[in-house]
């Protein structure tokens, strides 16, 4: 079973919500600023980061 959180936030909060299970694909900083698709390449919110994390919870 996969757990994969996904958050245009900060991850903190999350560890409590998940036991600290699974993984965590969004923002590692606070303040950056930018239009929105800019920020999620740059903090590698993608489809492809959530694929590769869902993957990798199942190996």
């Amino acid at each position: 079973q996969a757990l994969v959180v996904v958050e245009a936030g900060l991850e903190m909060g999350w560890a409590a919500l998940t036991g600290g299970k699974g993984a965590f694909v969004g923002m590692t900083g606070f303040g950056a600023s930018a239009p929105a698709p800019a920020l999620y390449q740059h903090f590698g919110i993608t489809a492809e980061a959530v694929a590769s994390a869902a993957q990798d919870q199942l190996a």
